[in-house]
């Protein structure tokens, strides 16, 4: 089996979108009341068009097929002055191929991109479900929020913090 990953493109968003969509409704199910998730699936189970295009979000494949995803940006998705600190954007691995590193190969990546630019720390707005994965590569729960995904619509989340090494 051969693993590979590297930078999106704007021609993978119907991979993207279909791993996006297979994952988050079998995954989040039990951390989340089923009506929280109807409203929120449409919003977040479609990729950002500029996110794959920047260079910093990454495909994980096993022999061609795409399996996980993520990336990172300068600031908040919607930030205009970044400062020092990066967000970690939209990481996803599809359920049946969970626990084999893939996610956490990515991280791996992020974190090593966000230290050569510069930034000395990483957010970002886990799922309930994920808190314990991104508590396993370093951050650290800031607070439990209601992250704005678009529409007006709320979404139970945690902050999540990582200083990069150069600034920890």
């Amino acid at each position: 089996m051969t693993t590979t990953i590297r930078p999106a493109t704007a021609a993978d968003r119907p991979a993207v979108d279909a791993l996006l969509a297979a994952v988050y409704p079998q995954m989040l199910a039990a951390d989340y009341p089923a009506e929280t998730l109807r409203i929120a699936h449409p919003l977040i189970a479609k990729s950002n068009p500029d996110l794959l295009s920047s260079g910093t979000y990454h495909l994980v494949e096993e022999d061609g097929m795409l399996v996980s995803v993520g990336g990172w940006s300068r600031g908040y998705p919607t930030a205009e002055d970044a400062g020092d600190t990066g967000h970690v954007r939209h990481v996803a691995t599809h359920p049946d191929h969970l626990h084999k590193g893939h996610a956490a190969l990515i991280m791996r990546k992020v974190l090593a991109e966000a230290q050569d630019a510069g930034l000395a720390r990483l957010e970002c707005l886990s799922t309930v479900t994920a808190r314990r994965f991104y508590a396993g590569m370093g951050f650290h729960a800031k607070a439990r929020i209601e992250a704005d995904i678009g529409g007006g619509v709320k979404f139970p989340a945690v902050k999540m913090e990582a200083m990069l090494p150069e600034h920890a």
